[in-house]
């Protein structure tokens, strides 16, 4: 069963809006919080990690995963 008392919090601004420096501030004040990690197709860029920022998948491989139902 779906508790209502959750709520989801949607962080969305252009790249270099302080985005991370908002949700670092919140998950440190707030341990209740959890953090949702997307995927992209996009390059990993520098300081990035795999499965933190992003899962970084390949357009090829967001295909396959498409066709598996995933």
């Amino acid at each position: 069963m779906v508790n209502k008392d959750h709520k989801l919090i949607v962080v969305s601004a252009p790249s270099g809006a302080g985005k991370t420096t908002i949700v670092k501030h919140l998950l440190g004040k707030f341990p209740q919080l959890g953090f949702s990690v997307s995927a992209t197709s996009r390059k990993i860029r520098e300081g990035e990690k795999d499965g933190r920022e992003y899962y970084f998948i390949s357009a090829d491989g967001f295909r396959l995963m498409i066709q598996d139902g995933k």
